[in-house]
């Protein structure tokens, strides 16, 4: 409740309440369900599913396993927001559930309401594939029940659709996820990595022992799988929040000493409730309060900055947009038409291009900018072929060139309407695309 009522929206729930206003199959980050269900709220209710559905878990729960949960720093990661993480942890309680459930009688009927169940696990978060996985192994003697594969049936077909909007959208969500989010590698990170985890989840290793099977192999394979993340630049620590399905299995005694540190953690996470304090922890990122000081009676836009965009809509009410420059991190806002073609816009930045915007971290340029990620070309002999018309004065042609993910070069080729000639590196990634005085057009021409 205090989450709920307290805490400000962040940047992230935003964003998810974007996609809401675009039904989809898919969206460019994560599996659809987090949309759909935004997309009943509005900006004053957009908490109100995703408390609802943990005040009911709570309710459900036996008051052992809260005390559990709230004994483990890590869990105190979930704030309950409008965030895939919620709809995962919550829809991973309930496969646990059933497939409990289904252990104990392999009816069809308990096959049926598993695969239901595990197909919005996978409608949530794709980590919801660890809990699957872990259970596999820690199961594996029930694989010949038959009606093992009917739940298994009912799943692939339930996540048909998704898999088929992907293939139409060339598997952006698994491209970034398993490719372009990763950059350098660093030991450094991984070390990082695991010391954090080791004092946000120490409970969890002194138990270890304890545990099951599944869940021993859940804790393992993601640690693995995170590390890795980690290794390869790119690990966020509430991924770790599938280890809550753990959680109740562990064998911890219940003395005063426990309930002690329970309560003292609670009270530490309600210390995040204060502004003063997130201030002092740098966490105003996280909620971008300096939108509410940018105009609103203009055309605005973002330039790599899908999350600003979001907060701005959720904010303001306004259509938005983020810009974004090949190579940058994409979005949602990639698979969105631009509102604005052909409109004269206010481009805020946080990269220092333009008239700083008084002591916000914001400077802002205006200008004319239209959506040219439709032009028609071709390419004939190594050479581009276009339609000049198609291109608007002040446009030019850019060559950027990528090495493990960071820009080696960016190279002014020639104006707009002519035919640009350069030479192509082999060794690294490449795009070409229109810019008008860096601000990007929405063509990106992969060379590889």
């Amino acid at each position: 409740m205090g989450n709920f009522y307290l805490l400000p929206i962040t940047a992230d729930e935003a964003y998810y309440f974007s996609w809401g206003k675009q039904i989809s199959l898919g969206y460019f980050d994560h599996p659809p369900l987090i949309g759909w269900i935004t997309s009943l709220t509005n900006t004053s209710t957009l908490r109100l599913p995703f408390l609802f559905a943990t005040i009911l878990f709570a309710m459900i729960a036996k008051e052992q396993v809260l005390g559990k949960l709230l004994l483990i720093p890590g869990v105190h990661l979930l704030v309950g927001g409008a965030l895939p993480d919620t709809l995962m942890v919550l829809s991973g309680f309930l496969v646990l559930h059933s497939f409990k459930k289904w252990v104990s009688a392999s009816t069809i009927k308990n096959a049926v309401i598993l695969g239901i169940l595990t197909a919005i696990l996978g409608y949530s978060k794709f980590h919801g594939i660890l809990l699957v996985l872990a259970l596999a192994i820690g199961f594996w003697s029930k694989r010949g029940e038959w009606t093992l594969y009917l739940a298994i049936a009912i799943t692939a077909l339930a996540l048909t659709p998704y898999l088929v909007w992907q293939s139409e959208n060339n598997w952006v969500t698994f491209t970034y996820h398993f490719g372009e989010r990763f950059h350098n590698t660093s030991i450094q990170s991984v070390l990082a990595f695991l010391g954090i985890t080791l004092l946000l989840w120490w409970p969890l290793f002194i138990f270890f022992n304890n545990l099951r099977l599944w869940s021993k192999s859940l804790v393992i394979m993601s640690l693995a799988l995170f590390g890795l993340g980690a290794y390869n630049g790119s690990v966020e620590m509430h991924w770790l929040l599938v280890w809550m399905w753990v959680i109740p299995e562990l064998s911890v005694p219940n003395s005063k000493r426990i309930r002690q540190m329970t309560y003292a953690l609670v009270c530490i996470h309600g210390l995040f409730w204060t502004p003063q304090v997130r201030h002092f922890l740098d966490l105003e990122l996280h909620f971008r309060p300096e939108i509410d000081n940018l105009d609103t009676q203009k055309n605005t836009v973002f330039l790599d900055a899908y999350q600003d965009a979001a907060v701005f809509e959720f904010k303001t009410s306004k259509e938005s947009y983020s810009l974004a420059h090949p190579g940058i991190r994409l979005s949602q806002y990639n698979l969105r038409p631009y509102p604005f073609n052909g409109q004269e816009v206010v481009v805020y930045n946080r990269m220092g291009m333009g008239e700083k915007l008084g002591n916000s971290p914001f400077h802002f340029v205006e200008d004319t900018l239209y959506d040219l990620s439709g032009i028609t070309y071709s390419w004939n002999s190594g050479r581009l072929k276009f339609d000049s018309d198609e291109i608007p004065l002040g446009y030019n042609w850019i060559l950027y060139t990528y090495d493990n993910g960071q820009q080696i070069s960016r190279n002014i080729i020639c104006s707009g309407q002519i035919e640009p000639i350069f030479k192509r590196n082999t060794q690294a990634s490449q795009f070409l695309t229109l810019e008008k005085n860096w601000l990007p057009s929405g063509l990106w021409i992969p060379l590889q």
